[in-house]
């Protein structure tokens, strides 16, 4: 999987704000809930994850391996990796 796949099976959404959420290679709206928030950075990629009103939960990624409730990620591969935990969370 590269990340326009996930990109891909993002959703629109309206938060509590009527803000509409559309995925992106930076912002992806999954039907669980949860947001993956991704930042390029000069040493690879940065992602976390928030609910549809952009509120960064600091906590829950670190249950899956992620530091400081972000996972730092050299390649795209790992970004997918990050992904679908993402995407996979109980909502």
């Amino acid at each position: 999987m590269i990340i326009q796949d996930f990109v891909n099976k993002g959703i629109r959404v309206i938060n509590d704000m009527n803000e509409l959420r559309i995925p992106s290679k930076r912002s992806i709206p999954f039907s669980n809930g949860w947001v993956a928030s991704i930042v390029t950075a000069e040493y690879g990629y940065s992602v976390a994850t928030c609910d549809y009103n952009g509120y960064f939960n600091w906590d829950i990624l670190n249950n899956y391996g992620a530091e400081r409730g972000k996972f730092q990620c050299k390649n795209e591969d790992e970004v997918c990796n990050a992904l679908a935990i993402i995407e996979s969370l109980p909502n």
